[in-house]
């Protein structure tokens, strides 16, 4: 499972705080603690006043660069933000995201000349979030030919199906968990992704959720999750999960992680 850390984000209070005011510490001691709990990537997102996207985005990549070298996810649907972000980074990051949505994909593209990095994208278009499976299929074909055309693997593109509150509608998680394993088995080499705990939005005991929708999302074939890696509870069903449905040889990566603190 590689693990996306979801913390710095200015839509979060203390994180949107830190940036009008240009606190570089505070945003270098949440990159630092993430990294510590066994962040793969970190989530950059800096969207909080689209007038100011791009230079908010530019200082969160300096200074976070300046105490880690774990590789950045780019998170902005601004492409221009991203053109800039992407010429600042010392190691390759990942973009996050492009979707369905005709005028976006058209500003998108030129982004991907050239470019050799992970890509999440997201099974939206024109019409807002599928309301079924097959429509999230059908737009994860249609994502999918776009970007193989762009030069981009399938092995470099992570679909992210997204979670949608559970207390909106409770089919919510089992359609979610059904589109994994329906593009999975679409396109085998494709990976999977989701902003985790958009699950428990609106209820009670959110992490309780979170941990048990985890452990599912693993068995349906999510190869990726972009959450917070602090909750050491949720990381714990991460390396649960695994362990337990056999994609951990021997239990080696719960043992390490257990010796490491994280569980």
């Amino acid at each position: 499972m590689l693990i996306i850390g979801e913390r710095i984000n200015a839509t979060r209070k203390p994180i949107g705080l830190a940036i009008e005011k240009k606190d570089g510490d505070f945003i270098q001691r949440e990159a630092e603690k993430q990294v510590a709990a066994g962040t793969n990537y970190l989530d950059l997102n800096a969207g909080l006043h689209s007038e100011k996207e791009k230079d908010d985005l530019l200082w969160l990549i300096e200074n976070v660069q300046k105490v880690t070298e774990v590789p950045l996810c780019l998170d902005s649907a601004n492409p221009m933000a991203l053109q800039e972000g992407l010429k600042n980074c010392k190691k390759r990051p990942m973009i996050n995201s492009i979707n369905g949505e005709e005028k976006k994909i058209e500003a998108f593209l030129s982004l991907l000349e050239n470019y050799q990095g992970e890509i999440i994208a997201l099974t939206m278009d024109d019409k807002g979030i599928p309301e079924t499976v097959e429509q999230r299929l059908r737009i994860t074909e249609k994502l999918v030919k776009i970007l193989n055309e762009k030069g981009i693997k399938n092995e470099q593109i992570y679909i992210d199906p997204l979670v949608q509150p559970l207390s909106v509608n409770q089919k919510f998680g089992l359609q979610f968990l059904e589109a994994v394993k329906q593009i999975k088995a679409t396109f085998p080499k494709i990976k999977t992704t989701c902003g985790l705990s958009n699950i428990s939005f609106g209820l009670p005991q959110r992490k309780a959720i979170n941990q048990a929708f985890i452990i599912l999302a693993i068995e349906a074939g999510l190869d990726s999750a972009i959450l917070d890696p602090l909750d050491k509870e949720l990381i714990s069903s991460v390396y649960t999960g695994e362990a337990l449905l056999n994609q951990d040889e021997y239990c080696l990566k719960y043992i390490k992680a257990f010796r490491e603190g994280k569980i």
